[in-house]
């Protein structure tokens, strides 16, 4: 009776409803924080990611009244989207003082020799001409596209495509279709053109697919080097190219403008303008959750806590009347909370992990970019350890708030309540 422990693991055991009632609380205020924090750690990785890669830079491709395609068909589709620009231009852009690298891109579709796409979800037909047809982007530097800048795509295996000749990127799926590995060759033809590439690398990742076709799917892109590209009769159809620093965005437009006023540039942040802002909304309004919730599970805590204490008057009186002090008996409330909060803990890491993973995606598919709804989002052991420590300070304040005013009267009033 003595030890504080020994009576507060009793009193946790022999009160299973009780203690079931308490800890049931503390999950619900715990799972509550993991999650806010996990949502917003997502936010913050999204965030950084966007501003630290694609924010600082801009693209240069041909003006709209150009982007006309004669081509029948799904490859007069994708020329559409991409008519060409003059190379020589798009490389003078890259001598800008403000610009610290920069990639240059071809795109076309071709045909697998031994090789298949593959299928698509969407259930389109396509007509036997170009049902085997795949997309190929060629480019100086695949590090530099759009979906791995934002990562959209991760490489899980190889190297990147860049200065070397006659290499691909490939996805996963399609690599796992074909029976293909990091490696590997693939040949890829377009008309009487025909060009044999090395898998240098693997990739994952889904970007969106408006047109459903299966030639324009994740799995059935392929990153070549650039000039794999033009061999297959590829124009280049836009130069991307990324500056010091943000600050020196602005100038660099300007100065890109005034050498090639005939092409269309774009800033990379504006695509995901949308996604700054709603992020930037979310992380107000988890800052509000956070002090409501903090201040709302303190006060529950405490109501529950005063009932809590209140129920075992008896059992504090006999306590001191036996000698016991104040402080050994608070202790064993202390130890009771800390019990209860471990408890709750281990719950909540698992429960507030994922549903931290539910509310980023859902946060992300609602923010209007559909093309950010692959990253991969996880909420790390320092968010939820931190997390978890702020609960356990609200628990400790809750609880001792409500035992207090009991502990701190006289043994002999408390004594009298007895009878």
């Amino acid at each position: 009776m003595t030890n504080p422990w020994y009576r507060a693991v009793r009193s946790v055991t022999r009160k299973p409803r009780r203690s079931s009632i308490m800890i049931l609380i503390m999950v619900v205020v715990f799972t509550a924080l993991v999650a806010q924090s996990g949502v917003r750690s997502s936010m913050a990785e999204v965030k950084d990611a966007i501003n630290a890669n694609v924010g600082a830079g801009f693209t240069a491709s041909a003006s709209i009244e150009s982007e006309v395609s004669d081509s029948p068909g799904p490859a007069g589709d994708l020329s559409a989207e991409h008519a060409g620009i003059d190379e020589s231009l798009a490389k003078s852009l890259a001598s800008l003082p403000q610009v610290a690298r920069y990639s240059l891109e071809a795109a076309t579709i071709a045909q697998p020799v031994g090789a298949t796409p593959v299928p698509g979800s969407g259930g389109v037909q396509l007509d036997p001409q170009f049902a085997g047809d795949i997309s190929v982007t060629g480019t100086s530097d695949s590090s530099l596209s759009p979906a791995f800048q934002g990562r959209v795509y991760q490489l899980i295996d190889g190297t990147h495509v860049g200065a070397t000749e006659s290499q691909a990127v490939i996805h996963r799926e399609f690599a796992a279709h074909n029976n293909l590995e990091v490696g590997d060759t693939l040949a890829l033809t377009q008309g009487d053109a025909t060009v044999t590439v090395t898998v240098a690398g693997i990739l994952e990742g889904k970007t969106e697919n408006p047109s459903g076709l299966p030639v324009e799917a994740s799995e059935n892109h392929v990153f070549v080097d650039l000039e794999s590209a033009q061999k297959l009769g590829a124009p280049v159809s836009a130069g991307r190219y990324f500056t010091h620093s943000a600050q020196e965005l602005s100038e660099a437009l300007k100065e890109a403008q005034r050498i090639a006023p005939e092409l269309t540039l774009e800033d990379n942040s504006a695509q995901f303008a949308p996604v700054l802002q709603a992020i930037a909304g979310v992380d107000k309004l988890l800052t509000v959750l956070l002090l409501g919730l903090s201040i709302a599970g303190a006060c529950v805590l405490t109501l529950v806590s005063t009932f809590w204490a209140r129920g075992r008057i008896h059992e504090v009186g006999i306590l001191l009347s036996l000698g016991k002090s104040k402080s050994n008996v608070l202790s064993q409330f202390a130890i009771e909370a800390n019990i209860f909060a471990a408890v709750a803990a281990i719950i909540s890491a698992i429960a507030g992990t994922a549903l931290s993973g539910y509310l980023g995606r859902a946060v992300i598919s609602q923010a209007g970019d559909e093309i950010l709804s692959s990253i991969h989002l996880a909420t790390s052991a320092a968010d939820i350890a931190v997390a978890l420590a702020w609960g356990l300070v609200i628990v400790l304040l809750g609880v001792s708030v409500g035992v207090l005013p009991l502990v701190t009267q006289r043994p002999k009033r408390i004594l009298s309540k007895l009878s």
